[in-house]
Parts: C-alpha cells; structure tokens; sequence
C-alpha cells in the first residue's frame, strides 16, 4: 500500500526535523561538551507549532532514533542526567570534548556537508541544475546553528562567507570543490546556483556521501534511490579515469 500525501509529507517533516537535532547534538557536543534537554525541546517545539498539520512522533522517539545514527555513525552512546545530555564515545571511552576537531577537520566537515547537501537535493533533469545561493545558506546555517532561532553568529557567518560564496576567492570555489552559474529569474533579478566543481567530480566519493546522508537523516533509502544510482554512475566514471591516467589518483584524498 503506498502511503498517502500527508503521510509522505509527515515522514519529510520528521527526517528533515530529525537532522537538525542530530546537527544540533553534535555542534552542541562540540562547543560545551554538553547538550540540554529543555533546548532540544525547544527546538522540538518550534517544528511543531511551525506546521500543526503535520501529526510529529514524540521527541523521547524522534530522539531515539538520532540517539541510533550517532551511535552508528558517531560511535557515542547517550547519557542523561537531569536536564543534560552527554555522550560517551563507545570506541574510546571518553566524551567528545576530550577530542575536539581540528580546524582542518572541521573545515573537511563543511565541506562535506555542503557537497552532501547540493548533491541530495540536485535534480538532473531542472532546466537549473544545482541549488541557489540562498537554498544553500539556508541549509548550512540551519544545519551548523546550535540557537533556537537556527542562525549563526555573525563571525561564524563571515567564516562560512569565505568558504562559500558566489565569487572566485571563496576557498571552495577556489580549490574546485565548487562551482557557480549566474542567471536572471523572471523578475530580472542575479539568481547564483552551485555545483560540484571539477575537484569534488574527480576526487570525493559521492556514494559515501549519500549513504552518510541517509544515516544522519535516519530517511528510508528507497527515497534515495535516485541519488545514489546516480552517485554509483560518477563513482564508476571517477574510477574509470583513474585507470585511464585522466585523473592521478595521488591529486587528492577522497572525502
């Protein structure tokens, strides 16, 4: 039996609300080595009142299951005390605050996300492939804001500004991990759309990226279905080219 319009439309709701507690935990993790219940709960709540017609699972079960992808994903395992979440990380017994990223590590991680993202929400067949400039941003600071209000300070804003931004100087589009188009919308207005550049095509693996995004999201696969067959189609040709000296294979790291 397929499911209905408001069934699919709740089932999109609670993955997209899903990936931001998962986002938030992990940022929240990162910055204080400790995330509040009562926060999370807000956040839970704001998603609710958004939209009143969408019939959400409690947060104790929308918890449950981004709780499972960081232990799948993270290696953490939850604990709880009074109004506090930690987490323990299962393959070194300690919190992650005992190993906070480097900036490397954290620069990788944007650009993870950005590339995961553009690629997901690509659709090939557009008359504009790729994602505006704003869809993107959006994204990104939803996904990497630890506020209720899902806005992020403005040093870290400018940051993100510098790594990605509809200009050659930008450092993702500088380093080929992105590329950008410029046209006019029927309002005659600059609409900038974003693509993986020739250094994502040839060196990051997109298959790993869509099953990462099916983990974090906790979305079922078959609505991915799509993205990655089209993901395996430009593994395959990376590969490909490898083999055929188009591409050292020694030019970068896969991410």
């Amino acid at each position: 039996m397929s499911e209905t319009d408001d069934e699919a439309q709740t089932s999109r709701e609670e993955d997209v609300l899903a990936y931001e507690i998962f986002f938030w935990i992990i940022h929240g993790m990162s910055d204080k080595g400790v995330v509040k219940v009562s926060e999370l709960r807000k956040l839970y709540q704001k998603a609710v009142m958004k939209n009143r017609s969408i019939q959400y699972r409690s947060l104790q079960e929308m918890l449950k299951i981004v709780n499972k992808n960081l232990a799948q994903w993270q290696g953490w395992d939850a604990v709880l005390q009074d109004d506090r979440l930690t987490y323990v990380n299962l393959n070194e017994q300690k919190t992650f605050k005992a190993n906070v990223a480097s900036e490397t590590e954290r620069t990788l991680g944007v650009l993870k996300n950005a590339l995961m993202y553009i690629f997901v929400a690509t659709k090939p067949n557009s008359t504009h492939p790729g994602v505006t400039h704003e869809e993107l941003m959006s994204y990104m600071e939803a996904s990497m804001s630890t506020h209720p209000d899902h806005k992020l300070t403005s040093e870290h804003m400018e940051l993100l500004k510098k790594q990605i931004a509809p200009n050659a100087r930008a450092d993702f589009i500088r380093k080929g991990y992105l590329a950008f188009t410029k046209a006019m919308n029927e309002n005659e207005e600059e609409v900038f759309r974003y693509e993986w550049g020739p250094a994502a095509l040839q060196t990051v693996d997109p298959v790993h990226l869509v099953q990462m995004f099916q983990k974090l999201t906790g979305v079922d696969a078959t609505q991915l279905t799509e993205q990655l067959e089209r993901a395996k189609e430009l593994k395959a040709k990376q590969i490909g080219e490898v083999k055929r000296g188009a591409v050292l294979p020694t030019r970068g790291k896969q991410i």
